[in-house]
């Protein structure tokens, strides 16, 4: 069996004639017929029902062609992709960048890839959504919360920052650090699943073995999350840089003097690393290369 095979095969279906499928084909029609029956012998059934007036498929038959026509499709996207790959500009970088990322690594990271004469093409995207792109091909490198699940992306840490609790309870100035623990009998304000955060929230409470009251209701971004805890609605958890009233929040601790960080990372499939511009990527990206 090979492609020309299916192709023979899917012709056949969608004309109804040995002889229009051989034109369409451009071979002959005895050459299209042996196709055929190499085709019917390989997959153990009968593909069509001939007479001298019609060419109609079997039922097996039509099950069969609509599988070949997905795996002629699929040949074709992968085809595609991979030209897409080999053409693109090996100076232009596409990120999936999660909306937890801080302004100030952004801002670094743009103002190094101007340096090596990298174009960098955002966008932004939630966690969940990072890892079908990389695999899609929509994007070239996925930057989000750690950790990624996955068994075939490769993965660097980026940087990491403190967590800080706010609430609208909390004066900044009578603590140093906030214990974690002091939060098992607060109401705690969530996003939705997708972006990573609430997943860090949720391990974090499940690895000090301690219960996390969730408020009902989410947010769909994080400033929505600290104006609803200065409105008394519960308590959050957010990335320093995510915080805009300092005077609100505390560094969020594991221990009376532990800070609890959330880290970041990249991601990226293998294939990316047969760019030339690879270890200028990872400068940009603020990870050493030797």
């Amino acid at each position: 069996m090979n492609f020309q095979h299916l192709r023979f095969a899917i012709s056949v279906a969608e004309t109804g004639s040995f002889t229009r499928a051989a034109d369409i084909c451009c071979v002959t029609q005895p050459a299209l017929s042996n196709a055929i029956g190499q085709l019917e012998e390989e997959l153990g059934g009968r593909l069509f029902d001939r007479t001298t007036r019609s060419v109609t498929t079997t039922e097996f038959g039509a099950v069969m062609v609509d599988k070949m026509r997905d795996v002629v499709s699929a040949r074709q996207s992968l085809l595609s992709s991979a030209s897409d790959f080999l053409a693109r500009h090996d100076n232009v970088v596409r990120i999936g960048l999660s909306p937890l990322v801080s302004v100030d690594f952004s801002r670094a990271m743009l103002a190094r890839a101007t340096q090596h004469d990298l174009e960098l093409v955002l966008t932004e995207m939630n966690k969940a959504d990072i890892y079908p792109a990389l695999q899609s091909g929509t994007i070239d490198f996925g930057l989000c919360p750690s950790p990624q699940v996955s068994t075939n992306l490769r993965s660097t840490k980026i940087y990491s920052e403190p967590l800080f609790v706010v609430s609208d309870q909390l004066n900044a100035h009578e603590f140093d650090s906030f214990p974690l623990t002091d939060l098992a009998d607060r109401k705690i304000l969530l996003v939705p699943d997708d972006c990573g955060l609430s997943d860090t929230v949720r391990f974090l409470f499940q690895n000090q073995k301690l219960k996390l009251h969730a408020y009902e209701g989410r947010a769909l971004a994080y400033h929505v999350l600290e104006h609803w805890a200065h409105l008394g609605i519960g308590t959050t958890i957010l990335p320093a840089s995510q915080v805009t009233k300092p005077e609100f929040a505390c560094p969020l601790g594991a221990t009376v003097d532990n800070i609890v960080s959330i880290k970041f990372e990249a991601h990226w499939m293998a294939s990316q690393e047969q760019r030339t511009s690879f270890n200028t990527i990872m400068s940009c990206l603020g990870v050493p290369t030797g």
